[in-house]
Parts: structure tokens; C-alpha cells; sequence
């Protein structure tokens, strides 16, 4: 009864007041007016919370005016307001699902980099956040920056030689063809939703939806919103093209997560959607073709490819996904750390593979040997039918733990690129192009900070010393690589790409073991460096911490994962087990001889500031000042996170029991430094989360 009635108090406060949700109108799948009525993403997600709560939020086109009204302390919320020092103390920020990156657009093929841009003139959205952030972290260009209006009027501008660039977000792309440099000097940001710091019980309700909402739920909601919007937007503009049946050249092999796979008898991932929405909006039929043939793309209307190049003049849409392929081989055999030195040597490729056009940059058709799968591909390569193969990280992965072929292969090498995916259409059909073109604006699968599409199908291997194996196998290859990049491949650059390999193959053998563990590394980097900057430490241990504080619990790796996740009390027996990852963690972190902070880390973050922690008992500023911050935001991650044996408590309650702990369990300066800033470390929770 109390809380019935507790429920009902907080309701009738809430309607107190008008609570409108102000979104800026960017003609977008996010949020667009059609016939007087709000449309899109936001405005379906605010229902849906209005449908949960009982709550009876409005939505409304954004005036930029009204930001002042904000500024002077008007209760309005806004959805995507960019987080600041003096907005937090009037506003609370909730993290949504989209992390922003600052670009530069433009269309002369000849820019190579940012300094191509001296003394040009490049637009910018006046008022917006970039606004300030380019002209101060770019001033040395000494641009010409010219106010413009909207994303749409910078490209209008650009394509009329009124200006050489223009700087955006990339929260969604561009319908044009344009070329992009990032703006690496203005930090990655997240959107947010600003609600009144007058109005906190409103906050922890709309905050509690917006961390709840499931990837699957997302994607669906995203999915429905890009149909709507594009159905809306097009009406009968390509009328010409239903009922019509497109010829898409499709993947053979369909272990291609999260790309193209099958679960349980259907056709799942991000080509297969993106497909299905294609289909919806414009009403059309596609007949898939399975085809091995590189050749064989004349007669079909939408080639999924890769794009090394996005200066071609081919019709590329907006790319969708980007691979990081690596060379593998036998385990006895040698390392490769330039494809050139393997321009003797046979390959064993998948027929159609999105690497090939990479590939065939450096090597020829002798180099070759064509399969239809990356299982027959691994099976040449340890037959000794071929030299070395290549595939995903991911995929590759996922094969080496739930194969036979650990024990025989290894990554040997990572190819020098990254590169996109995208669909080419066949430029007889131009009226196809245009529309596809324009659809893949909104494809925003590496923006995600939810992410919706690996969530799913992940593999689990309870075998921990077959882990143990891979990742002392996974660590002689990174640290003989980094040997050799000292001694002269491209230096520091070489070197420092290396080890993050080597620290990205630890993170996902810990992610095997311990699904639940993958965030919470990802976390741990974020915050050690955080709180190391402000304790005042040097640049160098600051970067340092925050590539290596994720190694914290790779011991874990030969633990039982029956005792990890076992959701009962511990036995004494089981905990003293638990107790050894540190020691387990030291010894695989050790053999790299890379990061004496790793080993440190890893070795000492569960001893205690009073001398009763494990496994030493180091008391105090014997403790290694690495470990002793990993410590502390540790135990913060791990009470907040929800696990298989508990709920995840409040940001309040774990900073409670963090501050009471001080002097005890850690540090006190690092508490008080953590405290005075722990906004942040929520934030970054709810970020990453």
C-alpha cells in the first residue's frame, strides 16, 4: 500500500509541471514532422516510455531560442544537448545511443589530410558545439570559417564552391559522395537527453528506460522508424521501382557474424536487414544470388563489397561496417608483419571475400588458393596445403575456440587496414542508386554506443586451460611482433599498434571465459585514466593506465567457470581458487615483457590500503599507485554492474560504500580525488554500459 501510494505521489509531482521534450527538427529517421505530427525514433521512444510509466511526455520541434531559456533555468528537456560544465549544474544528462565523432566533409579528391585546409574556407553550424571546439583546437589553420545553417545547406554550399569543407557530427550520413578526414582533436562524444535538475525524480525514471532498453528492442524501433521515415520522404518518387526484382550477389558462406548468419533456420544480420528495409521502402523484390564467381557482378543490380578506395568514381553507397582483417598460420611457422614478405607464398582465400580487393593490391593470382568457406580455408593452412589464410578477428576467433585448430594455428600478422563494406549498385540502374543511396544515410551500425547487433551468438568456452593455451599463444606472437617493430617498423606507431593487439587479444579471451566481463574492461580503462589525470599524474602513465588497466583480471582466464558464475556463496575452498587470478594474471602479463604496469596491475589490485588484502598483503604506498587507482574504480564497476549472483546497486549507494571504505581498502587520496569527480565515473558507467 505504501508503495501504491509512493507511486501515486511521485505521479501527480510529475504532471505538476509541462514536461515537452524539445528535438531539433533534422529531417532525419531521429525526428521529422509529417502533416503537423512528430515522427520518427525519439519521438516512438518517448512513447513507449510514456506507455511504461504512465507518464505523458510531449514532444516538440526544437527552437535554438529556446536554448537560452534553458540557459536562464526553464524547466524544458532536450534531447541530443551537448553535455558542459556550466549546463551540469542546471541540468542532469542522460546518455542515450549514439556516440558522435567530429568530421570533416568535403569534395576535392586531392586533400590527403587537415593541414590541406590552411587558410580555406570551411563552414560550420553557428552556436553548436563543433562551432566553438573547431575554431579553438584548429585555430592554427586560420581557416575562413563561414556560419551555415544546416548540415543540408553546408552540402549545398560545398557542391556550389561557396566553401572547401564543412565540419558535422556523423551521427548519420551524407546522401552525396563525399570525402571525410576526422577531427581527432575534438574528443568523441555521446548523445544525451538534459532534464531539469528541478525535476529529479522525472530524471531517474526516464534514465532507469534509457538503461533498460534491450538491443533487440532498439533495433527494432530503428528498423520501423527508418521505413516509416523513408516511405514518408519518397512517397512516389521511385514508383517506378516496385513490384521490380532486384539481383543482389549475396555471401556463400553464412557463418559471416554479425554480418550474415543463420539462427535457427533464418537469415540474421546487418546485410540481411538492411536488405529487408530496402525491400520494405521501396517495394521491391530481391532475389538473392549466392555466387562464388568474382566476376559474375555484370548482370546484378547490388554487389556487397568492400571499399578500399571511396575516391573511385564507382556508385558506392554509404559505407555500413568495418572488418579488421589478420593473417593466420601454422603455429611452428613464422610471424608477418608486411604482406609483401609473403609475395612467395600461397594464400588461402575465401571465394568472394570482402579482403580480396586489399589483397590483390600486394599479391597475385598465383598467390591464391580459392576455397568456399573459412573452415576449408583453416583446414588448408594446417593440411600445409597453404601457406597462410585470412579472416575477421572476430570470425576467426570464434573458429579457433570452438574448432580443433587452436592447438595448430595462430594469427601471424594483422593487415596494415581497416576497410568499409558498402553496397555497389550496378550503374545501369541509376534510378536504384539514387534511392539506396540516399536510404544508407541512416545505417549507423559504428555509432552505436548500445550496441544492437552483438548482443547475440556469443561463444562461450568452458574448457579454461585450452583459453590459458590460447592466450600465451596470442602473447609470443604479440610480443615477438613488438620486437620487431622496435627495431624499426615504423617506430613508436608499430609498436604502441602492436601492443594494443596484444591487449585486445587478452580482453577477448576474457570475454570467452566471462561474457559478462566485456564492458567491465572496457570501463576499467576509462576510468584508470580518468581518475589518474586527476590525480595529476604524468601524460605518459596516464595513457598507459588506460591501455592496460582492462588486463586487471585476465588471470581469470584459468579459473573454473563454474566457480566464476556460480550464483551462490562462495565456499572457502572456491574463493581461495578465485584468489589465484592475480597470481595467474602477473605470470601471462610477465612473458610479454611489455608493460610492467600491466604486470602490476594485474597483480596487485585486490590488496588493501589497511595490509589485509591479497595476494602479498602490501600495506599503504607499498602498494603500487597503478594498482591502487585500479583498485578503487574496480570495486566501483563491480558494485554497480549487475551479475549472475547480484543486483547492481545506484551510483549513490556504491560511492557510499567507496567513501566508507576509504583509508581502509584504499587509498584516501584517491577516494577524495574520485569523489570530488564522481559525476564523471557515472556518467562513464551509463556511457558504456
Amino acid at each position: 500500500m505504501k508503495k501504491l501510494l509512493l507511486h501515486l505521489l511521485i505521479t501527480i509531482s510529475l504532471f505538476a509541471s509541462e514536461n515537452v521534450v524539445l528535438l531539433e527538427n533534422e529531417n532525419s529517421f531521429f525526428f521529422y514532422k509529417k502533416d503537423g505530427i512528430s515522427k520518427g525514433l525519439y519521438p516512438r521512444i518517448f512513447e513507449d516510455i510514456n506507455k511504461n510509466e504512465g507518464l505523458d511526455l510531449t514532444v516538440k520541434e526544437l527552437d535554438t531560442n529556446l536554448i537560452l531559456d534553458m540557459e536562464n533555468g526553464k524547466d524544458i528537456l532536450i534531447m541530443d544537448l551537448v553535455e558542459n560544465e556550466e549546463r551540469r549544474k542546471k541540468y542532469f544528462f542522460i546518455p542515450t545511443f549514439f556516440y558522435l565523432k567530429a568530421d570533416i566533409y568535403f569534395k576535392d579528391k586531392g586533400y590527403e589530410d587537415i593541414n590541406n585546409f590552411y587558410k580555406k574556407k570551411v563552414g560550420v553550424i553557428k552556436g553548436t558545439y563543433l562551432d566553438g571546439l573547431f575554431r579553438e583546437k584548429y585555430a592554427y589553420l586560420k581557416t575562413q570559417v563561414i556560419d551555415i545553417k544546416t548540415r543540408e545547406n553546408g552540402l549545398e554550399m560545398l557542391k556550389n564552391g561557396e566553401i572547401d569543407a564543412f565540419v558535422s557530427d556523423n551521427q548519420y550520413g551524407f546522401s552525396e559522395k563525399l570525402n571525410v578526414i576526422h577531427l581527432n582533436r575534438i574528443d568523441q562524444m555521446v548523445t544525451t537527453l538534459a532534464v531539469p535538475r528541478s525535476n529529479e525524480k522525472l530524471y531517474r525514471i526516464l534514465k532507469r528506460n534509457f538503461e533498460r532498453i534491450s538491443s533487440e528492442k532498439l533495433k527494432g524501433m530503428i528498423n520501423s522508424s527508418r521505413i516509416e521515415f523513408y516511405k514518408d520522404k519518397f512517397g512516389e518518387k521511385y514508383s517506378n521501382l516496385y513490384g521490380k526484382e532486384i539481383k543482389v550477389r549475396f555471401p556463400v558462406e553464412k557463418t559471416k557474424y554479425p554480418l550474415f548468419y543463420i539462427e535457427n533456420g533464418k537469415e540474421k544480420g546487418i546485410i540481411s536487414e538492411y536488405l529487408n528495409d530496402i525491400q520494405q521502402i521501396l517495394g521491391i523484390k530481391i532475389q538473392k544470388i549466392h555466387t562464388l564467381e568474382d566476376e559474375s557482378l555484370e548482370d546484378k543490380d547490388i554487389n556487397i563489397v568492400s571499399v578500399i578506395d571511396l575516391k573511385s568514381d564507382k556508385l558506392y553507397t554509404n559505407p555500413y561496417y568495418t572488418i579488421n582483417p589478420v593473417i593466420f598460420n601454422r603455429k611452428k611457422d613464422g610471424f608477418i608483419t608486411n604482406i609483401l614478405e609473403a609475395r612467395k607464398e600461397k594464400f588461402a582465400v575465401v571465394r568472394g571475400s570482402f579482403y580480396l580487393d586489399y589483397l590483390k593490391k600486394f599479391l597475385t593470382e598465383e598467390n591464391f588458393i580459392y576455397v568456399n568457406t573459412l573452415e576449408e580455408a583453416l583446414q588448408k593452412v594446417t593440411n600445409r596445403e597453404a601457406d597462410y589464410g585470412v579472416a575477421d578477428y572476430k570470425s576467426l576467433y570464434n573458429k579457433f575456440y570452438n574448432g580443433n585448430y587452436n592447438d595448430n594455428l595462430k594469427i601471424a600478422g594483422i593487415l596494415d587496414e581497416k576497410y568499409s563494406l558498402a553496397m555497389s549498385i550496378n550503374p545501369k540502374n541509376q534510378e536504384l542508386y539514387e534511392a539506396i543511396k540516399d536510404i544508407s544515410v541512416s545505417f549507423l551500425n559504428e555509432n552505436m554506443s548500445k550496441n544492437i547487433y552483438w548482443g547475440q551468438n556469443t561463444y562461450e568456452v568452458n574448457d579454461s586451460r585450452k583459453l590459458v593455451i590460447a592466450s600465451l599463444g596470442m602473447l609470443f606472437f604479440s610480443t615477438f611482433l613488438m620486437i620487431r617493430a622496435k627495431k624499426g617498423l615504423r617506430e613508436k606507431r608499430k609498436y604502441e599498434k602492436f601492443m594494443m593487439s596484444l591487449v585486445g587479444a587478452l580482453e577477448t579471451v576474457n570475454q570467452y571465459n566471462d561474457s559478462e566481463t566485456g564492458n567491465h574492461i572496457k570501463r576499467l580503462n576509462l576510468y584508470s585514466e580518468l581518475l589518474a589525470n586527476k590525480l595529476g599524474c604524468s601524460k605518459k602513465f596516464c595513457e598507459e593506465i588506460g591501455k592496460v588497466a582492462s588486463l586487471h583480471d585476465v588471470g581469470k582466464i584459468g579459473i573454473d567457470r563454474n566457480v566464476l558464475k556460480k550464483p551462490g556463496k562462495l565456499t572457502e575452498e572456491e574463493f581461495e581458487a578465485i584468489k589465484a587470478h592475480s597470481e595467474i594474471g602477473y605470470e601471462i602479463i610477465k612473458k610479454s615483457e611489455i608493460s610492467s604496469m600491466g604486470e602490476n596491475i594485474a597483480r596487485y589490485h585486490h590488496e588493501k590500503w589497511n595490509g589485509k588484502g591479497y595476494p602479498k598483503g602490501l600495506k599503504a604506498e607499498k602498494i603500487p599507485l597503478e594498482a591502487r587507482i585500479v583498485s578503487v574504480v574496480d570495486v566501483y564497476d563491480a558494485l554497480r554492474q549487475k551479475r549472475v549472483y547480484k543486483e547492481g546497486f545506484s551510483h549513490e549507494k556504491a560511492v557510499e560504500i567507496i567513501r566508507n571504505d576509504s583509508g581502509i581498502s584504499f587509498d584516501p587520496e584517491i577516494v577524495d580525488v574520485f569523489l570530488e569527480n564522481e559525476f564523471k565515473f557515472d556518467r562513464l558507467f551509463n556511457i558504456n554500459n
